[in-house]
């Protein structure tokens, strides 16, 4: 059983930084695509930092709405199941 509850711990883990990074990966493109073309470059980077912003609050949303809700159901669903090696 906790050999089950490991992987199911790795598995969110991994959900979380995937989902992190596409999102970092989406708002840093579209922070460039839009405003780095037309501003200074002092003005750019401080744009860079702002970019890093978007995907920290959805990711808190994600943790909190999609991936609460997961974990709680497959916890009860592993340890309720029987034990068979």
């Amino acid at each position: 059983m906790v050999d089950r509850l490991l992987l199911l711990h790795v598995i969110l883990i991994t959900i979380i930084i995937i989902f992190f990074l596409s999102t970092l990966s989406c708002s840093i493109f579209f922070t460039m695509v839009i405003f780095t073309s037309k501003v200074s470059a002092e003005l750019a980077g401080n744009l860079m930092v702002l970019a890093l912003v978007p995907p920290s609050i959805l990711t808190v949303l994600f943790l909190n709405k999609g991936v609460g809700k997961l974990y709680d159901r497959l916890h009860v669903k592993i340890m309720n199941s029987p034990l068979r090696k």
